[in-house]
């Protein structure tokens, strides 16, 4: 797939139904995990009794769905804005047609957990789903079995993406933290976590607008995202709040962890929606390592207290 191909340009995403009506900038952490496909003429996309897991969204080009063999008519052809998948994806149930590409199309792979996430973060994306699955089980012959019911009750798991920033949310990580906490209190392993704050960044929001705070929020979770080693795992954990976790590193590796973080981010200059540059709000930064007889909870204090101590000694600062 070339560069050009890969591109998704905003008039493309505002046809997308699934996008009516929900501020493209307020999904660009979600959008941006996303991938681009290009199908070839007569590709199948999808084939009835397949497992599918994604949501897969036209960006141009038409698809054809077929009940039974490929080479009778279609029921339908979908062209650009509209998905498929997302019966599959929302009951879990295997797939029940054909889904083949009618000439060269582009579409938009958008995994569970993403659709999930969106859903949770916009009200508008969790109604206009709603209307797309209504009109499909209008106009399909097949029949959902009530079994599929079971499996809502496990949705809220799979929205553990931040619609803003494309990093993992805060259910993630209480999941997940909790899980390596436990392994590594277990076999007395080091365990340590780097909790950052963005200096004022509520007086940034006023001064500034919330569109330019949103745009910081992304810049600077991308940043920190971008220098992590596969093993350090980031979590946007409150509003103006972000969590990594470090299995295996010592409190004194991670504070030259922490020290190289904060060193990118006041190097890093994001770029505004209306094109213009400002620098970065400073952060504070607090470090907490597992100790014997604590509890996750207890951790998460520690690294709390060790950020509240940043920020009475200035801000900017690590401790």
């Amino acid at each position: 797939m070339n560069g050009a191909d890969a591109y998704m340009d905003e008039e493309e995403l505002k046809q997308i139904h699934l996008f009516k009506s929900v501020g493209l900038e307020s999904i660009k952490g979600l959008i941006d995990v996303c991938t681009v496909r290009v199908l070839q003429p007569n590709e199948v996309l999808l084939a009835p009794d397949q497992t599918n897991r994604t949501v897969y969204l036209i960006l141009s080009g038409r698809l054809r769905v077929h009940l039974g063999a490929l080479d009778g008519d279609p029921l339908v052809v979908l062209g650009p804005g509209e998905s498929v998948g997302e019966m599959s994806v929302t009951d879990r149930q295997p797939t029940s047609a054909f889904v083949v590409a009618a000439e060269t199309s582009r579409v938009l792979e958008m995994d569970e957990d993403i659709l999930w996430s969106l859903v949770q973060s916009s009200h508008a994306a969790a109604c206009n789903l709603l209307f797309i699955l209504t009109r499909r089980l209008r106009h399909a012959n097949s029949v959902i079995s009530t079994e599929s019911q079971a499996g809502l009750d496990d949705h809220q798991y799979y929205g553990s993406v931040d619609a803003l920033t494309g990093l993992r949310n805060r259910h993630w990580l209480d999941t997940v933290m909790s899980r390596q906490f436990q392994r590594s209190s277990t076999g007395g392993e080091p365990f340590s976590v780097i909790m950052v704050d963005i200096d004022h960044f509520r007086a940034f929001n006023d001064h500034y607008g919330r569109s330019y705070g949103d745009r910081v929020l992304y810049s600077i979770a991308h940043t920190i995202s971008d220098h992590l080693r596969p093993t350090e795992a980031l979590a946007r954990y409150g509003d103006d709040e972000f969590i990594i976790l470090l299995p295996g590193i010592t409190i004194e590796t991670a504070r030259s962890v922490a020290r190289r973080l904060h060193g990118v981010v006041m190097d890093a200059v994001p770029v505004m929606p209306d094109g213009k540059s400002i620098p970065h709000p400073t952060i504070s930064i607090g470090i907490a390592e597992i100790k014997a007889g604590q509890t996750v909870e207890m951790m998460i204090g520690d690294a709390r207290g060790a950020l509240y101590h940043a920020k009475s000694s200035g801000r900017n600062c690590i401790r």
